[in-house]
């Protein structure tokens, strides 16, 4: 799934942009731990021309932003490459869910597309991606 169709997918009413509410229910989907007051922050420096809504260009840049931090904070070694062992590093310490190695390595498997047993930045929005369609 795209950036777009993730933000089509939370502009309920069709209008093309997000609303406080529609933009809340797409960040607590990704990140539930999320404060209101984190949401309404987020919305205000995502919402570059100041209308009070987000449109798909300011959401797309705002959240490729963070997947790419991300993939950052789990590339450990900094290749451009994502392993198991540095997925389940961070699985562990960062963020504290306790899969185990094969988990990890699982996960990866499911979206290597390549083949060569690591995940570059498009396979890692893949596999979150494909984690966000089946919730």
């Amino acid at each position: 799934m795209s950036l777009e169709k993730t933000f089509e997918r939370f502009d309920k009413n069709n209008d093309g942009t997000l609303s406080l509410g529609e933009f809340s229910d797409a960040v607590l989907n990704f990140f539930p731990g999320f404060t209101q007051e984190d949401i309404e922050r987020r919305f205000k420096e995502i919402d570059i021309n100041g209308n009070g809504q987000i449109n798909v260009n300011e959401f797309v840049s705002w959240f490729d932003e963070i997947l790419k931090i991300s993939f950052d904070v789990c590339d450990v070694d900094g290749d451009g490459k994502i392993t198991g062992r540095e997925l389940h590093l961070v699985m562990k310490t960062i963020i504290g869910k306790t899969h185990t190695k094969e988990v990890c390595a699982k996960q990866i498997r499911i979206a290597d597309t390549d083949g060569d047993g690591c995940l570059d930045y498009e396979e890692f929005k893949a596999l979150l991606f494909s984690d966000f369609k089946k919730g």
